[in-house]
């Protein structure tokens, strides 16, 4: 399972973010050890998730499928009903892999609800008392929650489609013509095989994971 709960990713890239710019010499530790602090301080989701890995994957024809079952045998409802987990899978129904963003009134809501829910969360508090520390956030929480909407939700185009942003690459991936790329969330793949839209084929690899501390 993910080393790191969404918060913890969310904050993560906020602090790579934003200390970008601060000399890397003084403030790379600091980000290293403030990010690995949260991360130990993690609340593990792993003895509530069930996974069936079934047969490795056929890399000489990827499309064969040598899983009959889904990955996910069962995620514990406690997990579900999380108010973080749930403002993910509300989000999540509104972005399409390969397509334009939709802005309309639910998902501005939808957006506004999950700032206002993750803000309040402990791990994301201290990041945002560790910014202002840096000069790179003021105390106004509504200055706060834009540079959160900029960073995560402000939609951006690779080619010619306004269709990403920090959120969907994260929890929702995107497609390259037949590439899937920067999908790099456990829970979005869970959603995503619930509902249909992705067929496990097996395996390539398995490792261990442990808590890693971020390399610059």
């Amino acid at each position: 399972m993910q080393t790191w709960n969404f918060t913890n990713v969310l904050l993560a890239a906020i602090l790579f973010h934003y200390t970008y710019s601060v000399p890397i010499n003084r403030d790379a530790a600091a980000v290293t050890n403030f990010l690995t602090t949260i991360a130990s301080q993690d609340t593990r989701t792993d003895s509530l998730v069930t996974l069936n890995y079934q047969n490795m994957a056929s890399k000489k024809s990827p499309d064969h499928d040598n899983a009959k079952d889904p990955l996910f045998t069962q995620v514990d409802g406690s997990v579900n009903a999380g108010p973080i987990y749930t403002q993910i899978a509300t989000l999540s129904k509104f972005y399409q892999h390969d397509s334009e963003i939709p802005i309309d009134s639910d998902f501005s809501t939808a957006i506004a609800n999950f700032i206002d829910t993750i803000v309040e969360t402990t791990p994301m508090t201290a990041a945002w008392t560790f910014l202002q520390s840096l000069g790179l956030a003021t105390n106004d929480k509504a200055s706060f929650k834009t540079q959160l909407y900029n960073l995560w939700f402000l939609p951006y185009a690779r080619k010619s489609v306004t269709g990403s942003c920090g959120f969907k690459s994260v929890f929702v991936g995107e497609i390259t013509e037949k590439t899937v790329t920067s999908f790099s969330n456990w829970y979005g793949f869970y959603l995503q095989e619930a509902s249909g839209d992705i067929n496990y084929h097996g395996w390539f690899t398995k490792i261990n994971v442990s808590v890693q501390t971020p390399k610059f």
